[in-house]
C-alpha cells in the first residue's frame, strides 16, 4: 500500500515539474467490517462456517472501482494508469496515452473506452454490445455540438495481420488476413438532446464458435464474425434526465451456398436459433433537492455469451437467449452531509436454473440489496452498507436458496 501511493507521488511530482502537466489521482480500498458466505462448503462438500470478520476486498476492476488511478495531462497530451488488484497483488489494469496534433483531433492509443450511453448507478463495464472497452488504436473528432471515433482493436496477430497458424480456424488454411475489431461512432448534441450511433465489426478473433446444419443434417463447425449496430437518445429535462439505447447483432453465415440456406446455431440439447438479436437499455434518472432516484433496465435477446470457443453451446437453461437485467438506487442527502441509499438488483429476471438432482428448470430469484450510508471528509468518501445476495447455490444440496449477508465498506481518497 505504501509503494503504491509513493509511486503514485512521485509519478505526480515528475509529471508537474517536467511537462507542467495537471495531475490528478485516486486511491480507494475497500473490504467487509463482517460477510457470511452461507455457500463455504469444508473438504466434504458440506455446509461450513462462512463467517469472516474485518477482512480486506483485494478484488478490483478498471470499469468500477480500480484500487488506484493516476491521471497526468496538458492541454495537448495526457495518459492515464489504473491499478487492479487480483488474488495476485496488485497489477496496471488499463493504460492509455493521448495526444492532440490539432485541437478538433485526438488520437490514442491503449485501452480504449466508447460507449453510446452508459447508467451512472454501477457505470457497468458493458451493455449488450454497445461499449467498446478493449485495447487498440482510435481517432476522435469532435467540433460544436459533432463528435465522431474511431477505433481499431488490436492484439492476436490482428488487426489486419494475416495469421499464419489459421487459429481462428477449425481447418488449416493458408495465411488468412482479418479484421479483429473495429470500432465507428457519432454523436449529435442540440436543444432537443444527444442522438447517436455506432457500427462495429468483429472477425474471427472474437472466439465464437457456431454451428451450420448442412443439407445433410451434419453439422459444421465455424468461427462466425460478429456485427453490431444501434442508435441511442438521450435529454435531460427539468429535474429528469433519461436515455435509450437500441442495439442489433448478429453473427455471419459460413461459406458455401448449402451451408447457408441451411444455417442455424444450437444450443448444448440441439435447439436452433437464429443468429440475431436486439438489445434495449433504458436509464432514467430524476434529482430533486435532497433526494435523487435512479433505475436502470436492460432487455437483449442477443446474448450470445454461452457461443464459446469449445463449441459445447450453453444457453441458459429455461432453453432462451433473452436476458432482463433490473438496477435501481435512491438517494437522500441529510443536513449533516451524510446520504443514504437503497439498491436493489436483478441480473436475470427470466432466469432458470436445475436445482440440485432436479430434473426441470425453477426461476430462481438472484439479486443484490443494499442498505447503506455514504459521505467525505476532505478529499476523502467513504460508503458502507447492509448487504444481502439471494439466490446463492448451497454447497450440500446445490439448490439456489441460500442468502449471503456482508458489510461491505469502502473508502476513496482522491487529489
Amino acid at each position: 500500500m505504501k509503494k503504491i501511493v509513493g509511486l503514485l507521488a512521485a509519478a505526480a511530482v515528475l509529471a508537474t515539474s517536467v511537462f507542467a502537466a495537471d495531475v490528478s489521482a485516486k486511491v480507494r480500498v475497500g473490504g467487509n467490517i463482517f460477510s457470511m458466505d452461507a455457500t463455504k462448503a469444508n473438504k466434504d462438500g458440506n455446509e461450513a462456517n462462512g463467517f469472516s470478520l474485518l477482512n480486506a476486498d483485494t478484488i478490483s476492476h478498471t470499469y468500477d472501482a480500480p484500487f488506484a488511478t493516476l491521471t497526468t495531462s496538458t492541454d495537448n497530451a495526457g495518459g492515464t494508469v489504473k491499478f487492479v488488484g487480483d488474488e495476485n497483488g496488485l497489477k496496471a489494469g488499463d493504460v492509455q496515452v493521448w495526444f492532440k496534433p490539432i485541437d478538433v483531433l485526438k488520437i490514442q492509443a491503449g485501452s480504449q473506452d466508447f460507449a453510446m450511453n452508459k447508467e451512472t448507478i454501477d457505470w457497468t463495464q458493458h451493455h449488450g454490445d454497445q461499449a467498446y472497452d478493449t485495447y487498440g488504436y482510435s481517432l476522435g473528432f469532435a467540433q460544436d455540438a459533432i463528435s465522431a471515433n474511431v477505433a481499431f482493436g488490436t492484439g492476436d496477430n490482428g488487426w489486419f495481420f494475416q495469421d499464419p497458424i489459421a487459429k481462428y480456424d477449425w481447418d488449416e488454411k493458408p495465411l488468412e488476413a482479418y479484421i479483429k475489431d473495429l470500432y465507428v461512432n457519432f454523436a449529435y448534441g442540440a436543444d432537443f438532446g444527444t442522438i447517436s450511433a455506432f457500427f462495429r465489426y468483429r472477425g474471427k478473433s472474437w472466439d465464437g464458435v457456431a454451428e451450420a446444419k448442412k443439407g445433410d443434417n451434419s453439422k459444421l463447425a465455424f468461427n462466425p464474425s460478429k456485427l453490431n449496430f444501434g442508435a441511442a437518445y438521450k435529454n435531460t429535462i427539468d429535474a429528469l434526465t433519461f436515455f435509450v439505447n437500441v442495439v442489433a447483432t448478429t453473427l455471419t453465415a459460413p461459406s458455401g451456398d448449402e451451408e447457408k440456406a441451411y444455417w442455424k446455431y444450437f444450443d448444448k440439447n440441439g435447439n436452433d436459433y437464429a443468429p440475431f438479436g436486439l438489445g434495449v437499455d433504458a436509464f432514467v434518472q430524476y434529482s430533486a433537492d435532497a433526494l435523487t432516484v435512479k433505475g436502470f433496465v436492460k432487455y437483449d435477446t442477443a446474448d450470445f455469451s454461452h457461443i464459446n470457443a469449445k463449441g459445447d453451446a450453453d444457453l441458459v437453461d429455461n432453453g432462451t437467449n433473452t436476458l432482463v437485467e433490473l438496477l435501481a438506487r435512491v438517494d437522500y442527502k441529510l443536513d449533516n452531509g451524510i446520504g443514504l441509499f437503497a439498491y436493489f438488483k436483478n441480473e436475470n429476471v427470466l432466469l432458470k436454473k436445475v436445482q440440485g438432482t432436479d430434473t426441470d428448470p425453477t426461476s430462481v430469484f438472484i439479486s443484490t440489496i443494499k442498505l447503506g450510508a455514504s459521505g467525505s471528509v476532505g478529499i476523502a468518501s467513504w460508503e458502507t452498507c447492509l448487504q444481502l445476495e439471494t439466490g446463492k447455490v448451497g454447497a450440500k444440496d446445490a439448490k439456489y436458496n441460500k442468502v449471503n449477508v456482508s458489510m461491505p465498506v469502502w473508502v476513496q481518497v482522491a487529489f
